[in-house]
């Protein structure tokens, strides 16, 4: 079976999300201390809480992922005007993340010899910040087409967004792969609408629950091995 269009997540799958926020958020709420005066740990803690109350208010869509969100709430809790500070937390927090991405090995070389194939982007949070991620990686070049959880109205696992990634690329579900990190997002979401699915577990363990048409691997060089060997027979 040869495939005639690509699926692909962003976020940890392509390169190391958690890294780069843990830098971004430590230079961020670094800043938030020497503003507000208090400890990093009770900055932390109220961060942590403002983050969840607009996740659990935004649920399933592409601004509860908002950093300018978050750290407005977080001078509100302080009683510290949001104005005149929320906004340069949250540009710190992207300048340093968009300097600390770095592309998984094989990456690049999947992505060259795909170059062929149209690759939809099918991602959660805002359409700004994601294209500003692949601008960092350099891999414009390579996706023709970007669908985000802000742009489809739904988020991962939502069929809907998938769906349009579909549409994007002009294909059915049988000619196209998802290639992902997460299980449940991605990877559970593509295969229940019967899309082959390629589950990079990066760093992540491996997945109890199993699917038949899911395929484990753990880098991108296995699976340009299992694409282009499946394609060429």
């Amino acid at each position: 079976m040869s495939y005639k269009g690509i699926l692909l997540d962003l976020d940890n799958t392509l390169y190391d999300y958690h890294l780069a926020h843990e830098k971004a958020l430590e230079q961020a709420l670094n800043y938030a201390v020497d503003i507000l005066g208090v400890e990093k740990e009770e900055i932390f803690s109220s961060y942590n809480q403002e983050r969840e109350k607009i996740k659990v208010e935004l649920l399933t869509t592409a601004a509860s992922h908002n950093r300018m969100l978050y750290f407005q709430r977080l001078y509100e809790n302080f009683d510290v005007n949001p104005q005149i500070y929320a906004l340069n937390t949250y540009d710190l927090y992207w300048e340093t993340f968009l300097n600390n991405m770095y592309l998984f090995p094989g990456v690049t070389d999947f992505l060259e010899a795909s170059k062929d194939i149209p690759i939809c982007l099918v991602t959660d949070l805002t359409s700004h910040i994601q294209h500003r991620k692949l601008k960092t990686l350099g891999v414009q070049e390579y996706i023709q087409f970007v669908v985000t959880s802000e742009e489809a109205g739904k988020e991962k696992p939502h069929p809907y967004i998938f769906m349009s990634g579909l549409r994007k690329l002009g294909l059915d579900r049988e000619d196209v792969i998802m290639i992902g990190d997460n299980f449940e997002k991605d990877i559970k979401g593509a295969s229940l609408l019967g899309i082959k699915s390629f589950w990079l577990t990066i760093p992540l363990p491996s997945q109890e629950e199993k699917l038949n048409n899911v395929i484990e691997v753990s880098s991108f060089s296995e699976v340009k091995e299992q694409i282009f060997h499946v394609q060429h027979i």
